[in-house]
Formats: structure tokens, C-alpha cells, sequence
């Protein structure tokens, strides 16, 4: 069964199994919301798997649906669905249940939840997809890329505590998901890889601890979460790549155990610690200030996700218009950038037998490095049409550094590097 069809199965197991408790609810309601988003740039390759000259509607359009079940002061149910563009292919679009939870509030103070949540790593994570709810027109892809997952299958135990102009709260999670990795090969290694976008399900358990303030005129989030993963294939990754000599200032670094050399070192599991912080400020008179900072730490390899990432942005509303600025940076660890530096470098002169299908598979290992350096300028503006509506604009301007993991460079031509991007967008969002 596909994964499109279990998360359909998974959806219907659910329904069926809350129709008894529906049926008694005191109280059910439900919402929907969307974003219909246009994108096109400047460059003739993609970027953030949709987006180039041609312009697309897959990067940012959603439609998603929510159904909330309360059947006492205590308990509660919540099931959200969205359709959006598949994160397993660049050409379909599928629907996928992202939260279905039971609710148990034995009092005012405490909150437990068990089901299909969503990570709160971010200071927008509950809200997201509901693009009516901001008013950028895109969550800074620098910031909101850094997790593999987003939605996660456990446990989440929150404690609250009344501040005098709001509400304190620590939560502690628990889960497992399985997310896709998605890679992009320049060349491939034809016929066995053909060039172009590689897909790799990824099994994680997270585990972590999040403080969030909620005051009238502030939001502040600081976390700290615990991932493990796997590839679902049982494929290990390397811990770092050995030197195999060939001859004076001659040689390859050999990144599989296809290559003669001495050996792979890999580890089935690796280990990240993520710690997160966000703040969302009003100073009054329409203006309004947020930022966001990731730092992802790895502890078992050199060339798996190693990260920084972050962003500020300004806001002022005027009216029914909210102009805004932002800056965002993502940027690699130095071990990871200095081995996709390397074997895109190291090169086998070709009149050398075999050296096209060494070359290939260095290459192959540089672009399964979850590399990127790249910062970003947006300047844009949202339009409430009314209450539940808004209209948004965009231009962004993204300068690549060395490498950025978000471009897919087309076969056969040179990696963009030291370049910039150029994006217009224009959405419309709505909640009802």
C-alpha cells in the first residue's frame, strides 16, 4: 500500500473510530482554510522544489479542513486535513492527515494529548499552513525548512501557569513519524540513478521540551528537542569518507563500499539536538517586530544535517495594509560544507579507467549532504479583504553562497553558486 493510500486508511480508521464519540458530543465544529499562491522567478532552475521562470502554483497552495469534537469540559477530540503538494513527488498532490488527537484537560492548569500532533519547534508551527493567520507571504523557507518532520504520532503533557497578562507554559513531547527526504542529483549515475530528484523515507523518534509565553502584546517560544533517525531502507550513513591514495597529489575519496579502499564508516541511527527560540513583539502604533533562531546539532556524522537558520522581520500595519521586511539566513556547519567542497573538487582525470564512475559517485555523496549557505531579503505587503481574508504580495531576493540544498541545479551545467534569486509571489488566504 503506498503511503498516499495509508494515510487515506489511516484517515478513515480515525473517523470511524471517533463516530461513536461524535455522536454524543456536546459540542462539534468545524473550520477550513487556504492559501491559492503563485510563485515565479527570475532563474530558469528550480528552486524550493517548484519554483522558476515559469512560474507555479504547487509551492504554496493548500487547502486544509479542521473538525473539532468537545463532548465535555474535559475531553476533546481534533482531526485537520490538508491537500497539498506531495513532499514523495514533485508532480502530484495528496491528502494527508496532519493532527488527529485526543484531548484530556483534568483542569485549567494541565493538558495531555495523545495522537497525530505537530512539533512545536517553531513560534508558528500550530498555525503554519494557515496562511490567513500571517501576513508574509511565505514563512522563511530559511527558518521553516530546518526539521525533518512536522507532524508527529505520541504524547504531549502541557502545564500552564497565569502570568499577570497572559499565560506561561511548558510542554513535553514524545513521538515517532516518517517524513521524506527529498535529494536532488545534477547528473545521476545513468543508468542506475537517472538525474534529478532522489526521494528517501526517513523514520524519526523526537523527543523534547518546550517554554512558550503568550502575553497580550508578546509571543516567545524556547525549546530544546532530541531527534533520532533512520532511513527506512536500512542504508546507513557514512560518518565521514577515507582518502584512498592513487599516486602523488592523485587519489579519490571513497564514499561507498562499491569503491576499493579502506571502508565506510556508517551509522544506522544519527542523532540531532535542535534548540529553537522565537519572539514575536508589539510596540504599539501598528508596528510589530518577530524573530526566529534554530540551531541543529549533530552528534554521530560529518555530512548529515548540521545547520543554523533564522530570521527578523518588521511589520507595520496601516489600515487594511500590513508592509513588512524581513532578512533570513540557513547556513551548513564547516564540516559539512568542507566535504561537499571536497568531493565536487577531487576529480579523476578521465583517460584513467574507471574514473567517470568514481567521479559520478562523489559527486552523488556530495549531493546527499544536507548542505546549504544562502541568506535572504523579502520586502512585501498583506491586504485584509475582511476578517478571514488576505491578499499578499512579495518580492524576495535570495543570495546563494556556496551551495544551497534548495536549488535544483539542471543536468549537465554548473551549480549555481555565488548568485542570486529573485521571487514574486502573490497568494490569497482565507479561513472560514
Amino acid at each position: 500500500m503506498n503511503r498516499h493510500l495509508r494515510h487515506i486508511f489511516s484517515a478513515g480508521l480515525l473517523a470511524l473510530g471517533l463516530a461513536p464519540a461524535l455522536a454524543g458530543a456536546v459540542d462539534l465544529a468545524w473550520s477550513g482554510f487556504g492559501t491559492l499562491g503563485y510563485a515565479i522567478s527570475n532563474r530558469d532552475y528550480t528552486y524550493q522544489r517548484f519554483i522558476d521562470d515559469r512560474g507555479t502554483l504547487s509551492r504554496d497552495s493548500l487547502l486544509g479542513a479542521q473538525l473539532d469534537a468537545r463532548f465535555s469540559p474535559q475531553w476533546s477530540i481534533t482531526a485537520q486535513a490538508t491537500y497539498a503538494a506531495a513532499p514523495e513527488s514533485d508532480s502530484h498532490h495528496d491528502l494527508r492527515l496532519t493532527w488527529g488527537f485526543l484531548a484530556w484537560r483534568p483542569s485549567n492548569d494541565w493538558l495531555l494529548r495523545a495522537g497525530r500532533l505537530r512539533v512545536p519547534l517553531y513560534l508558528y508551527s500550530q498555525t503554519m499552513d494557515v496562511g490567513e493567520t500571517h501576513d508574509m507571504a511565505r514563512l522563511p523557507t530559511e527558518m521553516y525548512s530546518i526539521s525533518p518532520a512536522n507532524d508527529f504520532d505520541g504524547l504531549s503533557v502541557t502545564r500552564n501557569w497565569p502570568t499577570e497578562h497572559g499565560e506561561l507554559s511548558l510542554e513535553a513531547y514524545h513521538g515517532l513519524a516518517v517524513t521524506t527526504a527529498r535529494f536532488w542529483t545534477r547528473d545521476g549515475a545513468p543508468p542506475a540513478i537517472a538525474p534529478g530528484a532522489r526521494y528517501i523515507d526517513v523514520h524519526v523518534r523526537a523527543t523534547g521540551l518546550v517554554l512558550t509565553l503568550r502575553e497580550a502584546d508578546s509571543f516567545a517560544r524556547l525549546g530544546v528537542h532530541a531527534v533520532r533517525t533512520r532511513q527506512s531502507n536500512g542504508q546507513g550513513v557514512p560518518v565521514r569518507f577515507q582518502w584512498q591514495p592513487l599516486g602523488p597529489e592523485l587519489g579519490y575519496w571513497q564514499v561507498n563500499a562499491g569503491l576499493p579502499g579502506p571502508g565506510v564508516d556508517e551509522k544506522q541511527t544519527i542523532r540531532n539536538t535542535i534548540v529553537s527560540a522565537g519572539i514575536e513583539q508589539s510596540f504599539g502604533s501598528g508596528w510589530r517586530a518577530t524573530a526566529e533562531l534554530a540551531r541543529n546539532f549533530q552528534r554521530d556524522t560529518e555530512v548529515a544535517a548540521d545547520t543554523r537558520g533564522g530570521y527578523v522581520a518588521l511589520f507595520r500595519q496601516i489600515d487594511r495594509f500590513t508592509p513588512y521586511a524581513s532578512y533570513s539566513f540557513l547556513k551548513a556547519g564547516s564540516k559539512q560544507l568542507d566535504w561537499y567542497r571536497r568531493l565536487t573538487t577531487s576529480q579523476l582525470p578521465g583517460y584513467l579507467p574507471g574514473a567517470e564512475q568514481v567521479n559520478q559517485a562523489q559527486r552523488l555523496a556530495a549531493e546527499g549532504i544536507w548542505a546549504a549557505d544562502q541568506r535572504s531579503v523579502a520586502l512585501g505587503t498583506s491586504y485584509a479583504l475582511t476578517p478571514d481574508s488576505k491578499l499578499k504580495a512579495e518580492w524576495a531576493h535570495t543570495h546563494v553562497g556556496e551551495v544551497s540544498r534548495l536549488v535544483d541545479t539542471p543536468a549537465g551545467t554548473v551549480t549555481p553558486r555565488g548568485t542570486g534569486i529573485d521571487v514574486f509571489s502573490l497568494n490569497y488566504s482565507f479561513a472560514f
